[in-house]
């Protein structure tokens, strides 16, 4: 007997962050899935309304009644003020929500006024306790953060998200010694630290390529710095690149390097730390055999081993530069492919999780 699947996502393709890249292959798996196919695709238009999507394009849609799941997975807290209602559309449907944490910590509402942010992280806090059966985590750290906040319905954790068919038939590493990042440029991503370790290597006499995928509002900013460090010829921005040509580039790279840090951030009322749940580019370096340098931030301790990577302390240029360097110097072997973190792995792991409903 099948099990159908309303799936609501807030952004999907030609998006490129982890969110989308979760909807897009979540919908290519379960589309006809012999036994947990999708029912429906729901996401939200600029105005906020619900809508449907299909082969035909994105429509407004008013009755959800007219579909009628066994599982409604959302894949974001989109949909957090509209919980309750949803939950009494579908008594008998098990809700499954997926997570990395920050939206959640974030905690933002559209149409409740709470001024506070600590009692809109009680508001998400409540309705997800009230109406979601598992909350799908990619971490113990995400999960210790969401138990802080009082967060108590059952956790599943699933670990993964790589397009390793892409990985597997990239071309060779390059023989030049290449860096690569894929990431958006944002606080939290922490690309001005990167840039300046980059100078530092050079004044060092290293001789290095760095090739930097990604937008976002630090995007200009990043390229002023690199032309006022007179890092034109060693730095190359890349714009942005579709998940295929991500795991290519990670492929291809002696290192990948992406200094994130755990980022204060302010919101109406109070602040949280927006910080790396999982990081879907490390973990597809990880899967390359790429070795990995990255900051201490988030669940990241719970992936990179040191056999596959290393992570600093972000506080002091001079030594983080000095840690770097004798990679720079001595480039590590390079490992090698794994599949354990692949999509069909990870949607294998939520086939079982749906068995059971």
């Amino acid at each position: 007997m099948s099990k159908s699947i309303l799936f609501f996502a807030d952004r999907l393709p030609p998006l490129t962050g982890g969110m989308e890249m979760h909807a897009r292959y979540f919908i290519e798996h379960f589309m006809h899935h012999p036994q947990f196919p999708l029912s429906g695709i729901i996401t939200k238009n600029s105005q906020g309304l619900n809508c449907l999507v299909n082969e035909e394009g994105i429509h407004p849609i008013k009755d959800l009644t007219c579909f009628s799941p066994t599982l409604l997975f959302y894949n974001s807290g989109r949909w957090i003020e509209e919980l309750p209602q949803l939950r009494a559309m579908f008594p008998k449907a098990t809700f499954l929500y997926r997570t990395g944490g920050n939206e959640i910590l974030k905690a933002p509402l559209i149409h409740r006024q709470i001024s506070d942010h600590s009692s809109r992280q009680a508001y998400w806090a409540k309705s997800i306790n009230q109406t979601i059966d598992v909350m799908i985590t990619n971490s113990e750290y995400t999960e210790s953060r969401l138990c802080k906040i009082g967060i108590i319905c059952p956790f599943k954790r699933y670990v993964g998200g790589v397009n390793t068919e892409a990985i597997k038939h990239a071309e060779p590493p390059r023989k030049e010694l290449t860096i690569f990042c894929a990431a958006r440029f944002v606080p939290y991503k922490n690309h001005a630290l990167l840039i300046s370790v980059i100078k530092q290597l050079v004044l060092r006499g290293h001789t290095l390529q760095v090739r930097l995928a990604g937008d976002g509002p630090l995007l200009q900013q990043a390229k002023e710095q690199v032309i006022k460090e007179k890092l034109d010829s060693v730095i190359k921005f890349l714009g942005v690149l579709d998940n295929e040509e991500v795991c290519r580039e990670i492929a291809r790279a002696t290192l990948y390097m992406q200094l994130s840090q755990d980022q204060i951030t302010e919101v109406p009322g109070g602040s949280y730390i927006h910080s790396e749940g999982m990081g879907r580019s490390i973990l597809e370096a990880l899967t390359a055999g790429t070795f990995v340098v990255a900051g201490q931030s988030g669940a990241l301790a719970e992936i990179v081993t040191p056999d596959r990577g290393v992570l600093l302390d972000l506080d002091h240029l001079d030594q983080i530069t000095n840690k770097i360097e004798p990679l720079i110097k001595h480039p590590p072997e390079r490992k090698s492919f794994t599949d354990c973190y692949s999509w069909t792995k990870l949607f294998q792991g939520y086939e079982e999780l749906f068995k059971g409903f």
